[in-house]
């Protein structure tokens, strides 16, 4: 339980549907200073943890490996779930060629500290339920789907000014092998906005802490090891790492081509030629495996930009979903700088 709750303090507002107890606890837990920092993972959803009487409900974080329960998984055919896709063919590029361009290739809209970073993306994660018994605290059955949504984050460069969040929801999923759980569909596609308000706290992802960030790679690789991990294996935590400085937030210049610098000396990070970010996009992947999934970011085959992220199942058994199933896939679709963010009225947010 521990663990869980751990999970949930560090979340982000990428929350699959859930309960309104839990959208406020959730909102609650997003305003607190230690919400703020970002929990580690590689491509992930963070997640609302609802307690009950007789279950625990976790939103978030695939965590693939996890013990099989009641509702355990079925063929895809059956479920209605998106096609497997071919595995990922392993480039004969390196990642530090591939890297090292991406690297060249940055450019820096350079925002004023009054400004607001604006990024619109679409994404694709893995929504599940795991239910325990109140009085053994054994699973008693898991059911999993895709959760997916558009989003329009506005972040003040400088961390002193509430953002906001704008989430479309889109019609769900079923995820590779399971079948589509009846709490998928209980959330209608709509729209939703929160305001993200800063509680007098500077962000660590905000443009201009960011811009304190090494400028070398070697510094640069320094401060991804250094960064709590718990117990997962230090090189899958700094290439988690990496996807947590780029997925809505915009760095320096200087700082993003030492980030990318210093992920091409992460252990088996390799490159494949045939990755597609969320909108359709083809272009080359640059991952790692971990936990059965390959965890692709995914650059323009020729500009080196960042599109987006997708998650490739690579060992079946340990991510319980098919061979070659896509669980997981985002597309950064535009950054631009704004002199203002909309206002929300959001009466559940609070600094309380």
């Amino acid at each position: 339980m521990n663990d869980e709750i751990g999970m949930i303090r560090q979340a982000r507002p990428e929350a699959a549907p859930y309960s309104q107890e839990a959208k406020l606890a959730a909102r609650r837990a997003l305003t607190g200073p230690a919400a703020r920092r970002r929990r580690p993972y590689g491509i992930v959803l963070a997640g609302a943890l609802a307690v009950a009487a007789a279950s625990v409900v976790a939103v978030g974080t695939f965590v693939p490996g996890t013990r099989d329960a009641g509702t355990g998984p079925v063929s895809t055919a059956s479920a209605g779930g998106p096609a497997a896709v071919t595995l990922p063919k392993i480039a004969k590029m390196s990642a530090e060629e591939v890297l090292g361009r991406a690297a060249d290739a940055v450019t820096d809209l350079r925002p004023r500290d009054d400004q607001f970073i604006k990024v619109t993306s679409q994404t694709m994660y893995g929504a599940f339920h795991v239910g325990l018994d109140p009085r053994s605290g054994d699973q008693v059955d898991e059911n999993r789907y895709l959760y997916r949504t558009k989003r329009t984050i506005w972040l003040s460069a400088d961390g002193t000014k509430d953002g906001a969040l704008k989430i479309e929801r889109l019609a769900p999923r079923a995820y590779p092998g399971w079948p589509l759980p009846e709490e998928a569909n209980r959330e209608k596609p709509g729209t939703e906005w929160n305001r993200l308000p800063t509680c007098g706290h500077v962000s660590e992802t905000a443009y201009t802490s960011l811009k304190k960030l090494p400028e070398d790679a070697e510094g640069m690789r320094a401060y991804l090891y250094s960064r709590e991990h718990g117990d997962r294996p230090a090189d899958a935590a700094a290439w988690t790492a990496v996807g947590d400085l780029l997925r809505e937030t915009y760095m320096p210049a200087a700082q993003r081509a030492a980030l990318f610098k210093a992920a091409a000396t992460i252990p088996g990070v390799t490159v494949t030629e045939d990755a597609e970010d969320a909108a359709g996009r083809k272009g080359i992947g640059v991952g790692r495996v971990s936990l059965g999934v390959r965890e692709d970011i995914v650059f323009h085959p020729e500009t080196y930009e960042l599109l987006g992220e997708r998650g490739i199942v690579v060992d079946e058994k340990e991510a319980k979903a098919p061979l070659g199933s896509l669980v997981a896939s985002t597309a950064q679709l535009t950054i631009a700088v704004e002199d203002e963010a909309p206002e929300v009225d959001d009466p559940h947010v609070g600094c309380g």
